[in-house]
């Protein structure tokens, strides 16, 4: 791990955690397609739910480092991409942090702390895709209070949640100098809300969330439960989403180095044709590489979560992060099944899951393809592509 300062309280905490789940946990889970309540039990009665909220509203005020670093421990150890639920769950106290009226802190922050809370972002839309700010979901003023209408796809535990954050469209961009404007972020009470239907999607893998593709017709909300400003919600947002890459990017180099360990564990104990397989230099170097591209993938993470947490720019380095990190981590989880063999195709040795787990982050939260583009543009001064 590279030198940089670690909280040893949230260590500890996450060691805790995880001596009480293991690999069979967390395949059961996936098995029945489930939310994992007791994961997220131990994590709210450990406080880490906590490690971005400020210490009024009962956090513990850490940093990014600090978060990332705890979430790689955590996927490290014993939770793979499982610590999805933690990063996501921490981050949208940021959103709320950054954002909300003394009110709205008032009310969900110590809540979020204690995590008796759940809330689901609905961002994203079936025709939008990667560019945002094509949403179509509108929310039209009626005195004191708005309705919201639209659709939105890929929502996460929307059965979970107690309250969504919408992004809608309060203006149209064609009036505004920059696409992104006329977005505001609201926020919407999940449960039985009958202004909202929903639709479970099947998917490859990443089984322990749960999407949804929801409809939303005219849900009524007061002006109160707007968050941030009108019509910058992309503005109050974008660092946050950096954020988000920068902990997704530390999540999959702990899920990639968990695949590994499982692998060399594997090659220092399987005999073929009456030798230890991990003899090989053909099993020795693709798990040495692997495990070397995940080392870096994590220096450019926290390299990323270090200029964040000193305030400076850091939106191309959360962009390397995030690329060199799903590179890695796919590469890792490939080459783990393929050390385990025929076992590794099995649910019973894990790594197929983990395998299947990490596909995803070549496209969410953006795609390679984009941060590519973006790589091209910030960096090396092309025009812009898209």
């Amino acid at each position: 791990m590279p030198d940089f300062e670690y909280d040893t309280s949230s260590k500890e905490l996450i060691s805790e955690v995880s001596s009480k789940l293991d690999q069979k946990y967390w395949r059961k889970v996936c098995q029945e397609k489930r939310f994992p309540s007791e994961y997220w039990d131990l994590l709210a009665s450990s406080g880490l739910f906590g490690l971005l909220i400020g210490k009024k509203w009962g956090g513990m005020e850490k940093g990014i480092v600090d978060f990332s670093l705890a979430v790689q421990e955590t996927s490290e150890r014993f939770a793979g991409l499982g610590s999805y639920i933690f990063l996501s769950g921490a981050l949208i106290s940021r959103m709320i942090s950054a954002n909300g009226t003394e009110e709205q802190k008032e009310e969900f922050l110590p809540k979020l702390a204690e995590g008796k809370l759940k809330i689901s972002i609905a961002l994203s839309e079936e025709e939008s895709g990667q560019n945002a700010s094509a949403i179509k979901t509108t929310a039209i003023k009626s005195k004191d209070r708005y309705l919201i209408t639209g659709t939105k796809a890929f929502v996460n535990n929307y059965d979970h949640a107690d309250f969504l954050i919408v992004f809608a469209k309060t203006s149209l961009h064609e009036k505004s100098e920059k696409r992104s404007q006329g977005i505001t972020m609201f926020l919407v009470p999940a449960k039985n809300n009958q202004q909202i239907r929903a639709q479970k999607l099947e998917k490859l893998g990443f089984y322990f969330v749960n999407n949804f593709n929801l409809e939303l017709n005219e849900v009524e909300v007061d002006s109160s439960s707007m968050l941030g400003i009108l019509g910058e919600a992309w503005h109050g947002v974008v660092q946050i989403f950096n954020m988000d890459r920068v902990a997704t990017s530390a999540s999959l180099v702990g899920t990639g180095k968990l695949a590994i360990r499982m692998a060399s564990e594997w090659a220092k104990r399987r005999e073929v044709f009456g030798k230890l397989i991990g003899t090989n230099q053909g099993i020795q170097l693709p798990l040495a590489d692997a495990f070397a591209q995940l080392e870096a993938a994590e220096n450019m993470t926290l390299k990323a979560a270090s200029l964040c947490d000193k305030g400076k720019p850091f939106s191309n380095e959360a962009s390397y992060a995030l690329l060199a990190s799903s590179t890695a981590a796919a590469a890792a989880t490939d080459r783990a099944l393929q050390t385990l063999g025929g076992h590794g195709y099995y649910e019973e040795y894990d790594v197929e899951r983990y395998w299947r787990d990490v596909r995803v982050h070549r496209l969410h939260p953006i795609s390679e393809e984009l941060v590519l583009s973006l790589i091209a543009e910030r960096s090396l001064g092309l025009p812009k592509s898209y």
